[in-house]
C-alpha cells in the first residue's frame, strides 16, 4: 500500500483551534470616530497601558454604577 494512502490520526491543530475559540467568545465591534477622537483614545490608553479593550470594560462599568 502507498503511504499517501494510509489514514492518520488527526493532529492538533493550533490555527484552528484559535479560530474555533475566538468564533465561540468573541464578537467584534467596529465604529467610526473621528480623528480626533481617536487621537484622545489612543493617548489615554498608552499613559493608562490599557487596551481598548479594558477602556470601554471600564467606561461601562462606571456608566452602570450611576
Amino acid at each position: 500500500m502507498d503511504k499517501k494512502y494510509i489514514e492518520r490520526p488527526k493532529t492538533f491543530n493550533k490555527k484552528e483551534y484559535n479560530k474555533e475559540y475566538q468564533k465561540k467568545h468573541y464578537r467584534q465591534v467596529t465604529f467610526s470616530m473621528t480623528p480626533e477622537l481617536k487621537e484622545r483614545l489612543d493617548n489615554y490608553c498608552s499613559q493608562a497601558k490599557i487596551s481598548r479593550t479594558d477602556f470601554i470594560r471600564l467606561a461601562l462599568d462606571v456608566l452602570e454604577k450611576q
